[in-house]
């Protein structure tokens, strides 16, 4: 009886770990009104039961054969092939559904869904800038000069993962013949990037070779997350973390993101490190600086893995190595020896960027963090933002389990997690989200919940990958990260010309395929913020070949030289590039004007154009009186008319 009582009390004990913070902020997601340091993200509730019902199914379905299969594994004998079969089944075909559903969520087609956002600009713009290289020496030996007229990402990015489509183009370019009918399919979904639609086939086929990768890279991670799992704690805590990884709500809500696949580093550098101490693999610790240096040329900021490899390391060495001899200083020696081998690793792939191509890695570190760093973010209110971000999308069921318990049983895994996302956090060197950004942290934290799962009972791991599930749907269902990629044609609203507005009639490109139809003109006083709406036409048959920016200038005379004040941008705030304009479609294209306080009262005249961001150029412009063509862009007939304050 007394043994039964302090069994209950255990489970109590051990449920209410993951069960407090994954209620509270499950309950804040559905019912809590105000965004703040606890909800991060932009929430939806209006979404149809049927686009959430096959998320709930797929997730339940998951959970019970992931259950079934556990309870068939012995935790100290290996797996039979039927066990092997199964668990490589629930992995590949159960996670590609849970990606799946989850993108259904918002996403009627999931398929063109991942398509969209792999094209789009604003979800990455690697294929923006990856698929149009012609010569790789060049490109990757400008990229630190050439950086600041790249897509955001690839500013604060080295070249690695635009050369994964680089990569695909030249694949292709073998088989013309698939090259073309995979193109062809892909050609209205790729409309949201700065590339026109009309390249080559092989380049716009090489987005399906990157969506495959993507996916690929992002499943995995568990091939060298189980290899580590069981060697510290059995088969079955293996297998426990080959199950929990798809459901972290991370794996499915970023999907055609490459963030997810470099998992697969913090994975592998970890596995390596197990066999640098408990095998004092030199050999290894070689292949653990390599894993990084091509991490690190996709993304610098998997610098952190270096981290976590090295907090494991030194858990490990103390867990396995006697107190007396850790003391002498000979017995550190080989540690010294795999730490160098480890560096030397990790200069392979930037060292054979700077040989054979000229890449500059001290320019191209400037770069990067001239970019990244210039991002103006408060410290204090992200030294709790950051590490929260990542926790709920590795999930707080996994997390809770592996840092307020994983201490004695996982302890090399905790305390790398934690100590490298401490770290992090207070340094202060990420800004912005880092959902995404530091998925590498879920390895560590899974394998250390998977092996304390291993030895509770059956219910208390129930409700733990119950408790995930539920915030896995909950998440998807309510939250949107990945939604803002643009608008597509098909949901660009009808647009028509309003009565009393400014009409001109003015033609841009060669053929004249883009009109100005009118435009509002506000009048304005000085320190005013005001917005200008211009009204577009595409009058081509054939869809636009340029992804065209437009600019206004509000100059003081024809020079359009002295500037009162400017704006550019993609049309509809970055959303609807011209590339996916529809013939005859209208577009209402609203850009701002700030007026500087100090200006003084008087007319203006205003300039408006296109260019293209690739080649810099603009395209040909036909206006009629009283509107005129002046360097490539149009002078309209009225003026900003700027008053004096009252």
């Amino acid at each position: 009886m007394v043994y039964c009582r302090a069994m209950r009390k255990s489970s109590l004990a051990f449920l209410l770990v993951p069960i407090i913070p994954t209620s509270i902020y499950v309950l804040s997601l559905l019912f809590y009104p105000r965004r703040d340091l606890l909800i991060l993200w932009r929430r939806e509730f209006n979404i149809p039961l049927d686009a959430i019902l096959p998320l709930i199914a797929v997730a339940a379905i998951y959970c019970v054969l992931g259950f079934w299969l556990i309870q068939r594994v012995k935790a100290d004998r290996p797996l039979l092939r039927i066990h092997h079969i199964g668990l490589i089944g629930l992995g590949v075909v159960g996670g590609l559904a849970i990606q799946i559903a989850v993108i259904r969520v918002t996403e009627p087609d999931p398929v063109v869904g991942i398509v969209w956002r792999t094209y789009a600009i604003k979800s990455g713009g690697y294929w923006s800038v990856g698929a149009q290289v012609q010569d790789i020496a060049r490109f990757i030996g400008n990229y630190p000069a050439n950086a600041d007229s790249y897509p955001v990402h690839e500013i604060r990015h080295p070249p690695g993962l635009s050369l994964l489509f680089w990569v695909g183009a030249q694949m292709f370019k073998l088989v013309p013949r698939i090259a073309d009918t995979v193109a062809n399919w892909l050609r209205p979904y790729s409309c949201l990037s700065d590339v026109s639609t009309l390249v080559p086939s092989n380049q716009m086929a090489s987005g399906a070779f990157g969506i495959v990768i993507e996916i690929l890279l992002a499943m995995l991670p568990v091939i060298p997350l189980y290899a580590l799992v069981k060697r510290l704690a059995g088969t079955k805590a293996a297998v426990w973390a080959v199950v929990l990884y798809p459901l972290t709500p991370g794996y499915g809500m970023w999907v055609a993101q490459f963030d997810r696949g470099f998992a697969l580093a913090s994975a592998s550098v970890l596995y390596l490190c197990e066999d640098i101490v408990t095998k004092n693999s030199y050999r290894n610790a070689f292949l653990a600086g390599l894993v990084l240096s091509f991490a690190t040329f996709a993304s610098v900021g998997t610098v952190p893995i270096a981290m976590l490899g090295g907090v494991y390391a030194l858990v490990r060495i103390y867990q396995t190595q006697p107190i007396a001899e850790l003391r002498r200083l000979s017995s550190w020696r080989p540690r010294m020896v795999q730490a160098l081998l480890v560096l030397l690793g990790l200069s392979v792939v930037w060292a054979a960027a700077y040989l054979f191509f000229g890449l500059n890695p001290v320019d191209m570190f400037r770069v990067i963090f001239k970019s990244h760093l210039s991002i103006d973010f408060p410290y204090w209110p992200f030294v709790v933002w950051h590490p929260w971000d990542i926790i709920t999308f590795i999930g707080l069921p996994v997390v809770s389990l592996a840092v307020v318990l994983g201490w004695k049983k996982a302890a090399p895994l905790t305390a790398a997690f934690v100590l490298t996302l401490f770290t992090l956090s207070v340094i202060h060197v990420a800004r912005g989200e880092t959902g995404r950004v530091w998925l590498f942290f879920t390895p560590a934290a899974v394998g250390a919940a998977a092996i304390l799962l291993s030895a509770r009972r059956n219910g208390e791991q129930i409700v733990v990958v119950g408790l995930l599930a539920v915030q896995l749907v909950v998440m998807a269902g309510v939250l949107r990260v990945l939604n803002d990629y643009g608008i597509t044609p098909q949901a660009m609203p009808t647009v028509t010309v309003p009565a009393g507005i400014n009409r001109i009639d003015t033609r841009f490109g060669a053929s004249g395929q883009i009109a100005l139809l009118g435009y509002t003109l506000p009048e304005v006083r000085p320190g005013d913020y005001v917005t200008m709406t211009l009204y577009w036409q595409d009058k081509s048959t054939t869809p636009i070949d340029a992804a065209y920016k437009v600019f206004i200038h509000v100059a003081n005379d024809e020079s359009d030289q002295a500037r009162l004040t400017a704006h550019d941008a993609s049309p509809v705030d970055w959303l609807y590039p011209t590339t996916c304009w529809q013939p005859n479609q209208i577009v209402a294209d609203v850009h701002p004007l700030v007026i500087p306080q100090d200006a003084r009262p008087g007319q203006y005249l205003i300039f408006v154009g296109l260019y293209d961001p690739i080649s810099q150029t603009r395209p040909p412009t036909f206006a009629s009186p009283p509107a005129r063509q002046m360097y490539g862009s149009i002078l309209l007939p009225q003026p900003l008319t700027v008053t004096a304050k009252p």
